[in-house]
């Protein structure tokens, strides 16, 4: 008969949680350079184009949108942020304007490029999907 597996620590629990923002950037990244290929391979350059425009500014937004909300929290909580609020809503904004100008670059230069980058935009919502998934399996596995 086998063991049952030993009862998780709060410590292993929240060390893992801790870990998820970091793990959604690196299946962003992984995702980003299959979805390159894979677009390169069945699409060619303008599709390839456009998801790597699109997963290039999905990347960066979402380091801004953690840097932002941990400076909104930081400045919440303690009130002793480094950054100024003006800054942290001007960032914010760039972020949409950064998509919106990139959308419309690649729309005037190809319809087909803007399918890519839409493509490569949606890159967090999966990497999200992978680390529910993940976060699935570690809490079934070790009873979290």
């Amino acid at each position: 008969m086998s063991t049952p597996p030993p009862e998780p620590t709060f410590a292993f629990a929240e060390d893992f949680l801790n870990r998820a923002l970091p793990r959604i950037r690196k299946f962003m990244l992984a995702m980003a350079g299959l979805g390159t290929l894979i677009c390169l391979v069945l699409f060619r350059w303008p599709v390839t184009a456009g998801f790597v425009a699109g997963a290039v500014i999905s990347y960066v937004n979402q380091v801004w949108m953690e840097r932002a909300i941990e400076a909104l929290g930081e400045r919440i909580t303690t009130q002793q942020s480094r950054e100024r609020g003006g800054i942290i809503v001007f960032r914010a904004l760039l972020r949409y304007v950064l998509i919106a100008g990139g959308a419309y670059v690649i729309f005037n230069v190809s319809l087909a490029g803007v399918y890519g980058f839409l493509g490569g935009v949606c890159l967090p919502i999966a990497a999200i999907a992978c680390e529910v998934a993940v976060e699935l399996f570690v809490s079934l596995r070790h009873g979290i």
